[in-house]
């Protein structure tokens, strides 16, 4: 298969050219090539799949609970969905009771986003922050974690927890020891307290800014501690929603690029119409605003209904961000992080074949991940699960 476009944003920069692909590889580039069987892309942009590490759910698929009766049609649904927004590569965020399930889907082929791993948010977190309720935390039990990692499979790759929540350590030391990374989730921590719990442990913090205390003057908080660690990689939201520009723009002068993983935080909402719909329990109530956010009845923001192509708009068309710049946090800066950029990442000779091509509204056109075409606008439609839109509109 070969491939054309005015504007591919490979290794060297964006190029006008051809991307030739041989089974799941992209195996040459050319600047110029007579050759007649081309899928001609014209001058949309054609930028590296985006890596999503941290994802609950889309298009009215979510991973929040094991109640489904066919969980693997859930996940087949939400892969599909994954690649209408651009995703080629997914840590999906799922219960801990649907770990088994995702990683043996993962050794299969789907019609959609590859699974790379198994990302589990929880369950040991601190629920707090800006309109937050405490609500407690599971028992902490080392037989939890144990079965996590037997489920996994090899596969659980990211875990995120509260640091201060009693008899934890037990459980980070084993999750360590199974190579397991481990996030800075949830968590009231002050910045003393952060910083000592932190180094050469917790490597990544989870949706920097969010849910964590946040920066003031007389103490900085689990926010300062986090952009203060050396060995610290930042998850962000680009949305505009979780976090404002101007504290995103912070970010980027306190911290290089490479050291920021665009994430979505997306839950079923993702794709949803405004309007009202039952939560993950019976009690709660959860409104999508016409600006995109998805908040329960109290105020609190629940995950994202924006994809990591959108916060990608944002950074470059608001905060006047290179595409360049902007891709490696999409894509390569997660794929170094978890020990993928040999074969993802970018788009280079001797990688997966994973891209997206792009309109001028930040809206997926193609998805080809591993070489094959997983999602096509003009054809892959009406995407978004009925079931769902049924069940819990109000």
């Amino acid at each position: 298969m070969v491939i054309h476009s005015t504007r591919i944003y490979t290794e060297e920069g964006c190029k006008s050219g051809y991307l030739f692909l041989e089974g799941k590889k992209i195996v040459d580039f050319k600047e110029q090539w007579e050759g007649q069987q081309v899928v001609d892309y014209g001058n949309q942009r054609i930028i590296p799949g985006i890596f999503d590490t941290h994802n609950h759910g889309t298009m009215g698929y979510g991973l929040t609970s094991a109640q489904s009766k066919d969980p693997r049609k859930i996940v087949r649904g939400y892969l599909k969905g994954l690649a209408s927004q651009g995703v080629t590569n997914v840590f999906p965020t799922c219960h801990i009771d649907l770990i088994k399930t995702i990683s043996e889907m993962a050794d299969e082929e789907q019609d959609g986003a590859t699974i790379v791993g198994i990302h589990s948010e929880g369950p040991w977190l601190n629920r707090v922050g800006e309109k937050g309720i405490k609500t407690g935390w599971p028992e902490v039990r080392l037989e939890t974690a144990k079965k996590m990692v037997q489920d996994g499979a090899g596969k659980l790759r990211l875990v995120a927890l509260a640091p201060e929540i009693p008899g934890i350590d037990e459980i980070i030391d084993y999750f360590l020891s199974e190579g397991v990374t481990l996030a800075f989730a949830h968590s009231d921590m002050n910045y003393e307290e952060a910083r000592k719990a932190l180094p050469g442990r917790i490597t990544v913090a989870t949706h920097l800014g969010n849910v964590m205390s946040g920066l003031h003057h007389r103490d900085i908080g689990g926010l300062g501690a986090c952009l203060l660690d050396d060995e610290m990689m930042y998850e962000v939201i680009c949305d505009g929603m979780h976090i404002s520009l101007p504290m995103i723009q912070l970010y980027f002068k306190m911290r290089d690029y490479s050291r920021f993983m665009m994430i979505s935080d997306c839950s079923q909402m993702a794709g949803a119409p405004c309007g009202q719909y039952r939560g993950w329990n019976k009690s709660m109530i959860l409104n999508v605003t016409p600006e995109g956010f998805v908040l329960s009845d109290t105020g609190r923001i629940c995950g994202s209904s924006k994809p990591v192509l959108y916060g990608i708009g944002n950074l470059v068309e608001k905060l006047h961000l290179p595409m360049e710049t902007v891709i490696q946090m999409a894509s390569l800066n997660p794929a170094k992080k978890y020990g993928l950029d040999k074969e993802k990442g970018s788009l280079a000779v001797g990688k997966d074949a994973d891209f997206v091509v792009i309109d001028e509204n930040y809206q997926a056109v193609a998805t080809y991940a591993n070489g094959r075409k997983v999602y096509d606008a003009a054809i892959d439609r009406d995407l978004f699960n009925p079931d769902f839109l049924r069940e819990t509109k109000i």
